[in-house]
């Protein structure tokens, strides 16, 4: 499956290859343009220096002095050829003595162009497949051209410098693409590690488990503020899900989560798990008497006087009605039965007032007390042992404590 980071790094490597080939091919093509600039400057700068010398040796009629001259810049870099011919294309003078008197032939020179002023240099093919260039200039006296110069300039030097910008231009953008493959990894990973870090908390919230660690950091980013709204949504979902809207103890649905958890824990590191399930005893009289209202009242003052006597690890959740159940992780029979006696005599001797009236109200309960392994085997053994319990205590009369058979 192709998720948002792979797209954003895919997308991120196609522009950075995208620009990076652009600025290479611009880069290689200035290069190449600069370079042919600068030898054909050379090579037209060499011509004209000749040509020079070729209206003094006429003048002079010292050839022999213009041969050297000639012989001279044959041996400049890149030149292939020299040739100075009259208006009629007769060789005057070449690299190659054999050559004087001859007819100037080559595809690359037209007279009839030069005359009109139409071009200064051409390029060609040789036989040897090397591309030359022929720079041409004119042999001037006065306001008469004599004849021209030719110079041949091959381009072997800047096809092999630009074949080297090539290789090194590629080698740097190979170099360019790792490194930018690389940092487009490292943004994606920084964009995308937070929506992953969301995802998973959003995973743990859709499967039940609220149990997420608040995120760090006084950021006001748009993923910081995002993941403290998830976590605040998370607190009031589990509050929801898991906590009893009248008494805001622990219900139903958290109680068999947590008896699951105790009781793989009571296993693992065998030690006991007590159940205590306690029941308000003639309920049903209050409701009657004071009305549902009062009754809501009483059960509220009844789990706050519960939350008092418990441990922090206990869990204490309301069970149905007026029924409630508290699970004590690692407690003997000895303490279990001291912790309900102590409830129970704290709702003994409690007088109760509602808000709705000044007059007291007593209140007793029962509890019934099952342990694991002693009494029970699994969860639902547990639950119903302690709940014969309970019943037991109501059969003696109410306001009692029984420990299970």
């Amino acid at each position: 499956m192709i998720t948002y980071r792979h797209k954003l790094i895919i997308i991120l490597s196609f522009l950075v290859a995208v620009s990076q080939l652009i600025t290479g091919f611009i880069i290689s093509k200035q290069s190449e343009q600069a370079l042919d600039e600068k030898l054909h400057n050379m090579a037209q700068i060499l011509t004209r220096n000749i040509s020079s010398m070729t209206t003094k040796a006429f003048v002079s009629r010292d050839l022999a002095t213009l041969y050297e001259q000639v012989r001279w810049a044959m041996q400049q870099k890149n030149v292939r050829f020299i040739k100075i011919v009259d208006l009629e294309n007769k060789i005057l003078m070449s690299e190659t003595l054999s050559e004087v008197g001859s007819t100037y032939t080559s595809p690359a020179f037209n007279m009839e162009k030069l005359e009109q002023q139409e071009e200064t240099h051409t390029h060609y093919k040789s036989d040897q497949q090397e591309t030359v260039a022929n720079f041409i200039e004119p042999v001037i006296l006065g306001q008469e051209t004599l004849g021209y110069v030719i110079l041949g300039y091959s381009h072997a030097e800047i096809t092999t410098a630009i074949a080297a910008l090539q290789k090194k231009t590629l080698k740097t953008l190979l170099l360019g693409l790792i490194g930018a493959f690389i940092i487009t990894v490292l943004i994606a990973s920084m964009i995308t590690k937070p929506l992953l870090k969301l995802e998973k908390t959003a995973s743990r919230i859709a499967a039940g488990k609220f149990d997420l660690v608040k995120p760090e950091g006084k950021g006001h980013d748009e993923f910081n503020l995002l993941a403290q709204t998830i976590y605040t949504m998370a607190k009031r979902l589990e509050s929801l899900v898991y906590n009893d809207p009248l008494t805001g103890i622990y219900n139903r649905l958290l109680l068999n989560i947590r008896l699951r958890e105790e009781l793989a824990r009571s296993r693992r590191h065998k030690w006991p798990l007590a159940m205590l399930i306690a029941d308000i005893d003639h309920f049903k009289n209050i409701n009657d008497t004071y009305g549902h209202l009062v009754g809501d009242e009483m059960l509220v003052a009844c789990s706050q006087i519960l939350c008092k006597h418990i441990r922090e690890e206990d869990c204490l959740a309301r069970f149905g009605g007026e029924e409630f159940v508290i699970l004590a992780p690692n407690m003997t029979e000895e303490h279990a039965l001291q912790l309900a006696e102590r409830i129970r005599s704290a709702i003994h001797n409690e007088h109760f007032v509602s808000t709705s009236s000044n007059k007291p109200i007593r209140m007793t309960i029962s509890i019934g007390i099952a342990i694991y392994p002693d009494h029970a085997k699994d969860e639902n053994e547990l639950i119903s042992k302690a709940d014969k319990a309970l019943y037991e205590a109501k059969y003696q009369g109410r306001n009692k404590v029984i420990l299970s058979a």
